[in-house]
């Protein structure tokens, strides 16, 4: 999974597109995108108040959109029974 088909893959999913960035930092969202100043790897967060909480880094992109996705995909389930 690309950075730029996680929104579609999480609308198929029921889960609202709009709770994820990509490439960008905004405020009260789980925000992907690669390692600024970095070559390789990725990251994941969760950005609210100027503070990225939840920090996670990966090698590749595809690792980071599929943990993203898991994550937010089981969150929507569980809240949802």
């Amino acid at each position: 999974m690309r950075a730029g088909e996680l929104a579609g893959w999480l609308t198929a999913a029921g889960v609202p597109g709009a709770a994820v960035s990509v490439d960008a930092e905004v405020e009260r969202t789980w925000c992907v995108r690669p390692v600024p100043g970095q070559d390789e790897g990725w990251e994941v967060f969760w950005c609210e108040r100027g503070g990225r909480f939840e920090w996670t880094r990966f090698d590749d992109e595809s690792a980071a959109c599929f943990s993203l996705f898991g994550r937010l995909v089981w969150a929507w389930l569980a809240g949802s029974a």
